[in-house]
């Protein structure tokens, strides 16, 4: 049983890997990684028996693997109404209104602090009370979740888990959000206008060709100069480049097979046009 709850769990982690990297559009990405997190979850809750046959495999599930199915649908849809809603040309709109959300997520850290520090903490004392569904203190409902939760699939502890995890993480989006706006000039409104519709992987790969034949700055500008300017223009949060350009180095047929790609159509293009 506790092998099947873990399988679910990283076929979710590798979807919404392949995911971070094949959808360059923010809300795109976004609303994908909330929906294969939703399905996971469907298929979690389809699974978990009526009885667990014992109180340590419950209180694996209910605090090791339901919160944190839960915590990247709660995550990816947090992101998808964030980038949906933020101002998207004035600077100090979109500081305010990440300022803002940023403060959203204080407020419920600071009511949630104790189960916040129990889960981080590595605490085991209080797991019976915190993460068995017949425990009194999972079913007496706060004010909001009485009538929502799903009480066989979902407690009230295992829930606001999920909450903090995934809040945690946005919080850290948001602080990464607002590094980028302090980095660049006062008098750049950045509203794109054009949005990259390959792979990331084939920009970063256009990108370190472009870097090392010194094109931009006269060849003084650094990588990462570059994919911050990238990301400002045109609304691309590229993660971790420096995986994207380790899994080129590693193809096996052809390394530069974008700029490949580039070079054919573009001397297609000037045979047709003679």
């Amino acid at each position: 049983m506790k092998s099947h709850f873990t399988q679910i769990l990283a076929n979710l982690e590798q979807d919404l890997a392949e995911t971070e990297t094949r959808i360059p559009n923010l809300l795109e990405r976004y609303k994908a990684g909330a929906l294969l997190a939703d399905r996971a979850a469907a298929r979690l809750k389809d699974a978990v028996p009526e009885h667990f046959g014992g109180t340590a495999i419950e209180i694996y599930f209910f605090k090791h693997i339901q919160p944190y199915v839960l915590s990247r649908k709660i995550y990816y849809s947090q992101l998808f109404r964030i980038e949906a809603d933020r101002p998207k040309s004035i600077r100090d709109d979109y500081k305010k209104f990440l300022d803002q959300e940023l403060c959203r997520i204080t407020m419920f850290f600071e009511v949630h602090n104790a189960l916040y520090l129990y889960y981080r903490g590595g605490a085991t004392d209080k797991d019976a009370q915190y993460f068995l569904r017949g425990s009194q203190y999972n079913n007496e409902y706060p004010t909001g979740l009485d009538g929502v939760l799903d009480t066989r699939y979902c407690t009230v502890t295992s829930f606001r888990l999920a909450e903090l995890i995934a809040l945690e993480d946005v919080s850290k989006y948001l602080i990464g959000k607002l590094e980028q706006i302090h980095a660049l000039p006062r008098n750049l409104h950045y509203k794109p206008r054009l949005r990259w519709t390959h792979s990331k992987t084939d920009l970063v790969e256009l990108v370190y060709a472009l870097h090392v034949n010194g094109s931009f700055n006269d060849g003084a500008a650094e990588l990462k100069q570059i994919f911050e300017w990238l990301e400002n223009s045109l609304e691309i949060d590229f993660g971790n480049v420096y995986s994207n350009f380790r899994d080129i180095r590693m193809r096996k047929k052809e390394t530069a097979s974008f700029l490949t790609r580039l070079k054919d159509g573009l001397l297609k293009r000037i045979e047709e046009l003679e």
